[in-house]
């Protein structure tokens, strides 16, 4: 654009008395708009008042060429809100899990916490396969022994009523169910993805990452990275990237 441009250009959020508003952006004769359509579809629109601002000729057999100039707007103006509409967002439910859970007759649960050993240890026996293949329920006494090994004791040590409490807190989240009229439970498939998703960020992310960052092995930089285990070149590249995320967020390391 030059000081020689005429029109408008200007980007507005119009509310029509329709269920939702009308985002609508001009450009000298033309704009384009958003709304939803139906409650379900997205639906984006380009018009123009005066084609040759597209540089189309004003004539029937230039549609095909004016379809593709619109075309290539709406694409343009869908990408430039793909890039600044971030779909990583915090949304709070992390946070939800962590906090306690209030139940009706007022007793208080503590919350789910990313690096709580003995929660990890439930969470290793909860995903066991055996407990699929067995109908996919449990009493706390299958689980005692598998909880206690997987948190490196014994169930002496380990009690069971320890183990009912730390079983306590996944169930106020609603990741596991008691079945009706029984002493069983049931892991409920979203108890299943979080119980993983825990695990896999603390044993395979947040841990291994730590001990590189806090006391890296000092013969690895003598190795050349062809020689490297494809993992650790795996998380050097998670510790580059981070590098490049905290400066593209506008945050800066220390020295």
């Amino acid at each position: 654009m030059t000081k020689r441009y005429r029109g408008k250009l200007e980007t507005m959020i119009e509310d029509l008395d329709l269920p939702n508003p009308v985002i609508r952006s001009y450009y000298r004769d033309g704009s384009i708009k958003q709304y939803v359509r139906d409650h379900l579809g997205l639906r984006t629109e380009a018009t123009s008042n005066n084609v040759r601002d597209f540089g189309v000729p004003k004539a029937i057999d230039a549609l095909p060429q004016l379809r593709e100039a619109m075309a290539a707007v709406t694409d343009r103006y869908q990408s430039i809100q793909q890039d600044i509409l971030e779909t990583f967002v915090d949304r709070g439910q992390l946070r939800q899990l962590a906090e306690p859970t209030r139940l009706p007759n007022g007793k208080r649960i503590p919350g789910l916490k990313l690096d709580h050993p003995r929660q990890l240890a439930l969470m290793h026996a909860l995903v066991r396969f055996a407990h699929i293949a067995g109908a996919d329920t449990f009493t706390t006494r299958d689980l005692h022994p598998t909880t206690a090994a997987a948190l490196d004791s014994t169930p002496e040590t380990y009690r069971l009523a320890s183990l009912r409490y730390d079983l306590a807190k996944l169930r106020a989240k609603g990741l596991v169910a008691k079945v009706p009229h029984s002493r069983r439970y049931r892991l409920r498939p979203q108890g299943y993805t979080i119980c993983v998703v825990f695990l896999k960020l603390f044993e395979r992310v947040y841990a291994p990452l730590t001990a590189g960052l806090l006391r890296p092995i000092a013969a690895d930089v003598r190795l050349a990275e062809e020689k490297r285990h494809r993992l650790d070149r795996l998380y050097h590249q998670i510790v580059t990237d981070l590098d490049a995320l905290l400066k593209a967020v506008g945050l800066k390391t220390a020295a």
